[in-house]
């Protein structure tokens, strides 16, 4: 399971103590417990995926088992890195979960879909907090120890690296779109977000210079009128990207669906390849050699922390 060593963005779940005295505990790192209260939450939201992804029982069986094994190494090295933040002495201020709770809930459109939304993952408020505070506790922890520690890329670094990847320099086709998107939502279905998708594309059709200003109106999306900014293939989901790539500069789209809803897109801009010139390409090779560099500092130190800890997997039947 690749870790964004960045953000940390999976929740720490957590369940009061009082509902633990009964838990089982999975495993231990240097004693603290890992309970299957946790560990069940977490598996939740992937257990669905794996049923729809797998061919048969036998594939389910043998993805569970990996999914299993990938979600607790997450969660053993989460407590890893909590137990050194506790050693270290991190702190984080009331007012810095005040701002990440902010930030997260900067993400919703109104304060009825983020309550719904933490309700769906089992959280209550102070849970939240406490959640935000082990996350950023980590990022503080992972900033001092490793961040603070890695050089950026030096001109000489940078150029060799152009001069010795022009493949990597090289910008494939890209698109851009603005787009009039419905949200699938359990209250709302399938068939009258279908009529409400017709009657605005029948407008946007007639009258194509509205386009931004339905998009503002009518999308559960709509910041910048819709606008995707310029996107190469690969960089969006299949069922999304496809429809985008066949339209011509002005085009408008039929109504496609994708697994999070319909789609109306209109092409605003495309790009042909093109290869980079060294000074086009300077920032993405420094964030590139930098990213990698943290990646591999990153990697060594958490094993390392990893292998001063004493690890027990109490329920090894659980994966066999």
């Amino acid at each position: 399971m690749k870790k964004n060593i960045f953000a940390l963005a999976a929740l720490l779940i957590t369940v009061p103590a009082s509902s633990r005295v009964l838990d089982g505990i999975v495993a231990t790192v240097n004693g603290k417990a890992i309970f299957y209260s946790e560990f069940s939450e977490r598996i939740k939201p992937f257990q669905a995926q794996v049923k729809g992804t797998a061919q048969s029982a036998e594939d389910t069986e043998k993805l569970e088992k990996r999914v299993k094994k990938e979600i607790l190494d997450a969660m053993i090295e989460e407590k890893v890195l909590l137990i050194k933040a506790e050693q270290e002495n991190m702190q984080i201020t009331k007012s810095e979960v005040d701002q990440g709770i902010a930030e997260i809930r900067a993400r919703f459109k109104t304060e009825k879909e983020y309550t719904e939304e933490i309700n769906k993952q089992g959280l209550t408020d102070s849970k939240m907090r406490e959640n935000i505070k082990n996350q950023l506790i980590t990022i503080k922890l992972i900033n001092k120890e490793v961040r603070s520690n890695i050089p950026e890329p030096n001109e000489k670094e940078m150029k060799k690296f152009y001069e010795g990847n022009e493949d990597k320099m090289i910008v494939g086709e890209q698109v851009r779109v603005k787009q009039i998107f419905f949200e699938f939502k359990d209250n709302a279905p399938k068939k009258e977000l279908m009529v409400k998708a017709k009657s605005v594309l029948s407008e946007a059709r007639n009258k194509p210079d509205t386009f931004s200003a339905l998009a503002e109106k009518y999308s559960s999306v709509p910041e910048n009128a819709g606008d995707t900014g310029y996107f190469g293939r690969g960089e969006k989901i299949p069922e999304f990207e496809k429809p985008c790539f066949k339209l011509n500069v002005g085009e408008i789209s039929e109504i496609f669906e994708t697994p999070l809803g319909y789609h109306i897109v209109k092409c605003i801009g495309k790009n042909a390849p093109d290869k980079k010139t060294y000074e086009e390409a300077k920032d993405y090779i420094k964030n590139y050699l930098y990213s990698a560099a943290m990646e591999e500092k990153y990697t060594a130190w958490v094993r390392d922390l990893r292998d001063q800890a004493a690890i027990k997997i109490l329920d090894k039947k659980l994966f066999e």
